[in-house]
């Protein structure tokens, strides 16, 4: 069984191609979960704020098979997953005219605000949610920045308010941006994979650089691309995601 939100693409939230945006896309797939914890259990805020509790993610595993254009409905459907250890899985699929047009796997950790303790899977109920088996994808779920790589700074700036959200650091769907951003010529390909390694937050106000390879051979990280880069980014000087993201040409 999986919950199911509606929507429709706005003007604002697709590129020069009439496509919806990386940070968008990952935005739908998380305001939909959101909104399953409201309906089937409780709010994020009553868990932050009430509870002291607060969901972080740790990797994000999205394939995308084909855009959803400005004005499309779209159904989002996301999913708890039996977790093990302090890991609290959740699946997600968006849905155009009965297709399967994206499909992604977050694993979640779930922290105590006031200790900073991690929550283990099976000290906290989640019996409400709706649950269903983990995603089919053709991208890995797990991986590491190839060694023999070089990487060179595309960008440097400042974690503003316009990043952060209730927990005072960088969104993650925020990272899609800076990563989209930083592939050059952008707007000649589809993004086809993206593939995030959560290591560490980005504060307000810390300073943010983003590392980016070149275009290489995609092999088993991504199938259905053309060509595929890897990123990383900083935060006062520590890593804090790694990234491949997956491109075809248009």
């Amino acid at each position: 069984m999986k919950f199911k939100e509606h929507y429709n693409i706005r003007s604002y939230e697709v590129d020069l191609n009439g496509a919806i945006k990386p940070m968008q896309l990952m935005q739908l797939m998380q305001e939909s979960g959101e909104r399953q914890m409201r309906a089937e259990a409780v709010s994020y805020d009553d868990l932050y704020i009430k509870e002291h509790k607060s969901f972080v993610v740790s990797r994000m595993n999205i394939e995308i098979f084909e855009p959803a254009q400005k004005y499309s409905d779209v159904d989002v459907e996301t999913w708890v997953i039996q977790g093990k250890a302090a890991n609290f899985p959740r699946g997600y699929e968006m849905i155009k005219e009965g297709r399967i047009i994206a499909r992604a796997l977050g694993v979640w950790a779930l922290v105590n605000t006031e200790t900073g303790k991690l929550i283990l899977n099976k000290d906290y109920d989640m019996s409400s949610y709706s649950r269903d088996e983990t995603p089919k994808l053709s991208i890995p779920k797990r991986f590491r920045l190839p060694k023999e790589l070089e990487f060179k700074e595309v960008e440097r700036t400042v974690v503003n308010r316009s990043m952060i959200d209730i927990n005072g650091h960088m969104n993650n769907t925020v990272y899609a941006t800076k990563l989209y951003d930083n592939i050059p010529e952008a707007e000649k390909y589809f993004i086809t994979s993206m593939n995030l390694r959560y290591v560490h937050e980005a504060p307000f106000e810390s300073e943010f650089v983003v590392y980016t390879s070149r275009a290489v051979e995609p092999g088993d990280m991504d199938p259905r691309a053309d060509k595929l880069i890897y990123f990383y980014t900083e935060a006062d000087g520590e890593t804090n995601i790694e990234a491949a993201i997956g491109l075809k040409s248009i």
